[in-house]
């Protein structure tokens, strides 16, 4: 079956509310950290952010991020988990490398990391994304905290998943989660409160469910992206 794909624009917290109890299988998200990051990538001299964009903020960076919302549900995988690491129970730990091993310590962090839940193992996934330097998804980048399809597969692969099964997103930015959800087969609720990240979510997972229907063409079921 095509994965069915519902996307919101607005306050994922109200939106949260709204959403009908045991709709949703397993959270993976890259929410706000709280840390205001500078999103202007122009200043950095030496071209590493890709066509060193001057990029939009992000909604809610400003304000500590609390996970507390989220840890209802039993899968979660929620990346920058470093920054808010003393408001979580214990869990699992993902480790993206996004160097390779001549760039590792030379400029910003060589790592990011995720907290997730079922498990206790800390996992490693290397993944070159440096700039210009991607293993993936080349080309202007389209969020300031893009990440690659490639990982978010990766992610919800770690969480074991029933076919059938509904990944919610509640920070979706460009769109990566849903990608991955549908790819794999899975179905998918996201949200964004930012207008123009919407749309690029939207156009993007719809492409996402197009490629898929082309692969499996007897088995869409029509629903709206």
């Amino acid at each position: 079956m095509i994965p069915t794909v519902k996307l919101y624009r607005g306050d994922c917290l109200d939106i949260l509310k709204r959403l009908p109890a045991g709709s949703v299988d397993a959270v993976v998200t890259d929410p706000p950290y709280g840390i205001g990051l500078d999103t202007d990538y122009t200043r950095f001299s030496l071209g590493l952010a890709t066509n060193r964009n001057h990029h939009r903020g992000i909604p809610g960076d400003s304000d500590p991020f609390d996970p507390a919302p989220w840890l209802q549900f039993g899968r979660i995988v929620m990346w920058g988990a470093n920054f808010y690491s003393n408001k979580l129970p214990g869990g699992g730990w993902l480790v993206w490398c996004k160097k390779r091993d001549n760039q590792i310590g030379k400029f910003l962090g060589d790592c990011e990391v995720a907290w997730f839940r079922p498990g206790k193992a800390v996992y490693l996934f290397h993944h070159v994304w440096n700039g210009f330097d991607r293993a993936s998804d080349r080309g202007r980048a389209l969020h300031p905290t893009q990440k690659p399809v490639a990982l978010m597969r990766w992610c919800i692969e770690r969480l074991k998943l029933k076919p059938g099964a509904t990944i919610l997103d509640p920070y979706m930015g460009s769109g990566p989660v849903g990608i991955a959800a549908v790819q794999l087969g899975f179905n998918f609720i996201g949200i964004e409160i930012h207008p123009e990240y919407h749309a690029i979510a939207k156009r993007r997972i719809a492409e996402a469910r197009k490629a898929a229907l082309l692969t499996h063409p007897s088995s869409l079921i029509p629903h709206p992206c």
